[in-house]
């Protein structure tokens, strides 16, 4: 998360990386009196541009309400205001096609989600319409060494979680169990050693859709440009209508920064 008073961010990025390095700096081990241009990187850059949107919502409650309740009304509807652009960030930061909204890791409409970042790493399936155990062990180590231990997360939906939940080997045990690692909400705290977010916003698993992000969301940037805000109006066409205005309104962007922190699992063989 960054702050920012301008309507786009523009921000570098290192290119010429790979698993291990992140750009295309490299060090030379010299003697002495090293040769001029022996430790020379060709080293190189590119730009992230993010763009800032505004999201915007309108409730108009009757004047009688407002007067009559035996509650703060105003109060409760700023927390409405609030958890509903907290899920629809949710899922733009994950999906969002990037057209007047952030962009996503995952293309919403296009390609079936595949992502927008180059960068980002795909692993397939193993299978043309299923997920597979083999499939989902890979995914991990589609990610560099540094990434996986910087704090990477699965997120995935739930019906996505369950369908991993009843994978099974041949004596018909299931593969993803407790493993003496407690539980958390009623399933195993972790999937290969890494915790597991849901979220709802995740597609469902299907021939060739991306259901799963496997990634160290470091690699993500949400530019901040004003916080949410919730206003009030009443003037003579809404007095008319016996009517309160409320308008909340927000300006943030997001978009992959670093798509070397990001592996999808892809539904395909």
């Amino acid at each position: 998360m960054i702050t920012t008073s301008s309507d786009r961010v523009t921000m570098p990025k290192a290119t010429g990386g790979d698993s291990q390095y992140t750009g295309a700096v490299r060090v030379t081990w010299v003697d002495e009196a090293p040769a001029s241009g022996a430790s020379l990187s060709s080293w190189s850059w590119g730009q992230v541009a993010i763009p800032i949107h505004t999201v915007m919502a309108t409730i108009k409650p009757s004047r009688n309400l407002i007067e009559d309740a035996v509650f703060d009304v105003a109060a409760w509807l700023q927390r409405q205001f609030a958890q509903a652009m907290a899920i629809d960030e949710d899922t733009k930061f994950l999906v969002g096609t990037g057209q007047g909204c952030p962009q996503g890791v995952l293309n919403g409409t296009a390609a079936l989600g595949a992502p927008f970042d180059s960068d980002v790493t795909t692993v397939n399936s193993g299978n043309a319409s299923a997920l597979t155990a083999d499939g989902i062990v890979d995914v991990p180590y589609g990610l560099g060494a540094q990434y996986r231990q910087a704090g990477a997360v699965w997120v995935m939906n739930k019906a996505t979680v369950k369908t991993i939940r009843k994978l099974k080997d041949g004596t018909s045990r299931y593969l993803w169990s407790n493993n003496n690692e407690g539980t958390q909400q009623g399933q195993p705290k972790l999937l290969e050693g890494y915790p597991v977010t849901e979220s709802e916003s995740m597609p469902d698993v299907a021939a060739n859709t991306y259901p799963i992000i496997f990634a160290d969301f470091n690699g993500y940037v949400v530019a901040d440009r004003i916080g949410m805000s919730v206003e009030r109006y009443i003037d003579s066409t809404t007095a008319e209508a016996n009517t309160v205005v409320f308008i909340a309104r927000r300006r943030l962007g997001g978009q992959v920064a670093e798509g070397y922190r990001f592996v999808v699992q892809k539904v395909a063989a």
